[in-house]
């Protein structure tokens, strides 16, 4: 498994075999639930984190099925100071729904030689983390047609608006089954993520 660093503003190709906590959410699913794939699919871990929580469910997915993560960042790293943080995230997500996206600076030129897409984030104010939202709003015609599976942690929020907010940046993917762990389930991480990855169609070795 290997992690992937993207500079700001550089668009970078990717060519390895493909396969990323925060506080946590309830799990939900979508309703589209695809074919299961070949063994041998390609796999991408993309996430975004600003404690570990999120980080190392993706670290576990990515160390379960030997692919590449990337880490979606935003150009203007969060202040360490939590109160700080959660009024500069609703600041973003009042932006967002006004149609500004704060900057993030990770770029992915093509997602063609992947099968299935794994995007994990925090859940905040039961929205999907600003910096992932921005992601998908600049990369949905790349990842249409493309199979997503949602990954979320947080601490007591459930991951329904999440997907909703996937579903409405990025509009023309196919969504699987999603993950949802929160503060209370984080701890049985390695039993949740093989149970998902089964449903979600992805054989491990």
């Amino acid at each position: 498994m290997k992690k992937l660093l993207f500079l700001p503003f550089l668009l970078l190709a990717l060519t390895a075999t493909a396969c990323s906590g925060d506080p946590v959410e309830p799990e939900g699913s979508a309703t589209e639930q695809p074919e299961t794939p070949d063994n041998d699919g390609r796999y991408l871990v993309l996430y975004c984190s600003r404690t570990t929580n999120t980080e190392g469910v993706a670290q576990r997915i990515g160390t379960t099925l030997d692919c590449d993560l990337i880490e979606v960042e935003p150009e203007t790293p969060y202040d360490t100071d939590y109160n700080a943080m959660l009024e500069r995230s609703q600041q973003e997500q009042a932006a967002i729904e006004a149609g500004n996206f704060p900057p993030v600076k990770t770029s992915v030129e093509s997602f063609e030689e992947y099968d299935i897409i794994f995007i994990g984030y925090p859940i905040w104010y039961s929205h999907m983390a600003t910096p992932m939202q921005t992601f998908l709003h600049e990369h949905a015609a790349k990842l249409a047609g493309k199979r997503i599976a949602l990954f979320a942690t947080s601490g007591s929020s459930g991951i329904s608006t999440s997907v909703s907010d996937a579903r409405k940046h990025c509009p023309d993917a196919t969504y699987t089954e999603s993950l949802l762990l929160t503060s209370g389930s984080l701890s049985q991480a390695e039993s949740r993520v093989a149970e998902w990855l089964s449903k979600v169609g992805v054989t491990t070795n």
